[in-house]
């Protein structure tokens, strides 16, 4: 009896201390509707695969969620693992606040990562990663099927069957004329921040201009280029003819009260489209502005592990699991954001093959170009987006981009070229 006891009083010693021992990690992550139920998955699983390792994690859905990591950047008081925004990435980097994640990520999920993803990921200066997102994002333009029959437009089913500038003008011009649309189309000037970057940089750049030269980072003569200034130029004229949705008009004109024949923006808006519009829904590649050329933004909220978490090998466990080709898929699915491992693709409803989503993966695939990833984003960002609003609303459009250019090179300079971009 003695003997059982001990033994007994041995195991519950035992056990003890391995609790003692386990590790429970903190997550930050970004407090969105759609993206909850599938954080709460991402929980549970991850504890029921790696308790018995003596791994847990506790992830948290955090309201603002920019404000909350500026202030933990400055107090040194943070997770083990967050989400940042992709493109304010090499921001955090420059300024020391980010650990390098290839010490701890799988070569194979590496390897099988969407080009445009690893890009948004990586740090040039020292070529390491620091973020890795489990989602790509993309815009197109969705369609009101129902309109476009009646005004006998041509639909696009591919991204290299999409329209040219020319198709898209007379397009725009016949669904102006059908009964029922009031605008032709809804560029969704009723969002503010990053979207007026992130939606309205693809214009430019299927024209060959730029944010901002990729190889000197000066903004003048990139944002501000006869291609840049032409493109805008003829989103001015659309608007001016009232093709466009104006920023008082709300945010749904398309999928609502079906005043807005189509909608350019990106894949977060497939529920309320399609339970807007149902069988009417139509997706159609982003057109070719310039030539033969196009283009979609990507990338969006990622993994990334502070420099300042002390479990760093556990956090990389964590963003190993929730980047697993599986948890990828569940993400696509349950958020309605794109697959970024390619093997994750097949296994989606939505962006494997057949599926409704397919042409969004598609372009994110072939066409994506990554914001510049360089400290000054958040400046290229703001100072492009604030150009286009006031373009659209009518000022000068070689003045605003003039002013944009301007204000991109100054806060470069001010910082004495972000070293080491300044290494031409």
């Amino acid at each position: 009896m003695r003997r059982t006891l001990t033994i007994a009083a041995a195991l519950t010693a035992t056990l003890a201390a391995s609790l003692a021992q386990a590790k429970n990690i903190t997550v930050w992550v970004i407090d969105g509707t759609s993206e909850r139920p599938y954080f709460l998955q991402l929980e549970k699983a991850f504890n029921a695969a790696n308790s018995s390792k003596g791994i847990t994690a506790k992830v948290t859905p955090i309201p603002n969620i920019n404000d909350a990591l500026k202030a933990g950047f400055l107090s040194k008081k943070l997770p083990d693992v967050i989400m940042l925004d992709g493109p304010n990435m090499a921001n955090y980097v420059w300024s020391g606040q980010l650990a390098p994640l290839n010490p701890y990520l799988d070569k194979a999920l590496l390897s099988d990562l969407l080009p445009a993803i690893k890009d948004q990921g990586t740090y040039s200066p020292d070529g390491k990663m620091y973020s890795i997102s489990p989602y790509d994002s993309t815009v197109l333009l969705w369609g009101n099927k129902k309109y476009l029959k009646e005004a006998g437009v041509r639909i696009p089913t591919s991204v290299k069957d999409a329209w040219t500038l020319t198709e898209f003008q007379d397009a725009l011009s016949k669904l102006s004329k059908v009964k029922g649309v009031t605008w032709p189309l809804d560029l969704k000037l009723n969002y503010s921040g990053e979207w007026l970057s992130y939606g309205f940089a693809p214009f430019l750049q299927s024209c060959g201009a730029d944010l901002i030269n990729r190889k000197t980072w000066q903004a003048t003569g990139t944002v501000n280029s006869p291609a840049a200034i032409k493109i805008l130029t003829t989103l001015q004229d659309w608007k001016k003819k009232n093709w466009i949705v104006p920023q008082s008009g709300g945010d749904n004109r398309f999928f609502g009260d079906k005043t807005a024949a189509l909608v350019w923006v990106g894949n977060w808006m497939w529920r309320d489209h399609k339970a807007g519009l149902k069988d009417d829904l139509v997706l159609i590649p982003a057109p070719k502005f310039c030539g033969n050329k196009q283009a979609s933004p990507n990338g969006g909220w990622s993994w990334a592990i502070p420099a300042s978490s002390a479990n760093k090998a556990d956090a990389g466990t964590f963003i190993n699991f929730a980047m697993s080709t599986n948890q990828v898929a569940q993400y696509a699915d349950i958020t309605g954001y794109i697959p970024a491992r390619k093997s994750a693709t097949p296994l989606s409803k939505v962006y494997g093959k057949g599926g409704e989503g397919e042409l969004m993966a598609e372009q994110a695939a072939a066409i994506a170009v990554v914001r510049p990833v360089h400290p000054a984003y958040p400046v290229i960002s703001k100072s492009f987006g604030d150009a286009v609003l006031n373009i659209l609303n009518g000022a000068d459009v070689k003045s605003e981009l003039d002013k944009a250019a301007d204000a991109i090179d100054k806060d470069i300079a001010a910082n004495k070229g972000y070293p080491p971009f300044n290494k031409k």
